[in-house]
C-alpha cells in the first residue's frame, strides 16, 4: 500500500516526533514498483534505513545534512539507496545523551 500527505505525493515511512508511533511503508522500497526485478537483499537494506530514520524521530532526531547519516531526507528511492544502515556521529551522539538522561531519571 502507498500512502501520502498534503505536503507530499509519497512516503516511505512517518513518524510522530519524540513520539511512541511511526509507520514504515514497503511499497516504494520494492524494486518491481519501478519495474525492475526483485532483490530481497536490496528490500532489507532499504527497509533497515528507513526504520532506522522513523525510529530517530521517535527519539527527537530531525532530519541530518549527512546524506549517509539514515537520518538523512530522502525524496526518491535513490536517496534510500546512497544512505548508510546507520546514523552519522553527530545523530548518534544526540541519540547517546538522551538515553544517558533518561537513565539518570530511571
Amino acid at each position: 500500500m502507498d500512502l501520502a500527505i498534503p505536503m507530499l505525493s509519497f512516503l516511505f515511512g512517518h513518524a510522530q516526533f519524540d513520539g511512541p508511533i511511526a509507520v514504515v511503508l514497503l511499497c516504494r522500497l520494492h524494486q518491481e514498483f519501478y519495474g525492475l526485478p526483485a532483490q530481497e537483499n536490496l528490500l532489507q537494506e532499504r527497509t533497515v534505513k528507513e526504520v532506522l530514520h522513523e525510529l530517530g524521530h521517535t527519539f527527537g532526531l530531525v532530519h541530518c545534512s549527512e546524506p549517509l547519516c539514515a537520518m538523512s531526507v530522502a525524496t526518491h528511492i535513490e536517496l534510500v539507496d546512497a544512505k548508510a544502515e546507520q546514523y552519522c556521529a553527530r545523530c548518534g551522539l544526540q541519540l547517546v545523551h538522551r538515553f544517558a538522561a533518561q537513565e539518570e531519571k530511571v
